[in-house]
């Protein structure tokens, strides 16, 4: 299971929370046992911390294709309010309820 530091809706800009119906296009939303896409999502299988912040998992990722095993990885910021990507271009914001 995802802990619940990870889960919410992410975003490009706080603007682009706003986009529901999945129209957040660039973000993501992070539940219990899935990740969802603007299009396709995965199925989380297994989760492993790697750091207070950050976890490694793998996953199903199902897609109009198919389906096919999958794995990634999720980054916080210390502070919890920003997804990291690979660097500061590609990280999303937490989206507020």
């Amino acid at each position: 299971m995802i802990p619940a530091k990870f889960r919410g809706e992410w975003a490009r800009t706080l603007g682009d929370c706003n986009l529901r119906g999945g129209e957040n296009s660039a973000g993501f939303t992070v539940t219990a046992r899935t990740i969802v896409y603007y299009e396709d999502h995965e199925e989380v299988k297994q989760v492993r911390m790697t750091g207070p912040s950050s976890l490694a998992y793998t996953s199903m990722y199902i897609s109009t294709d198919g389906e096919e095993p999958s794995k990634g990885v999720l980054r916080l910021s210390a502070d919890g309010g920003r997804m990291l990507g690979s660097d500061r271009s590609t990280d999303l914001v937490r989206c507020v309820k």
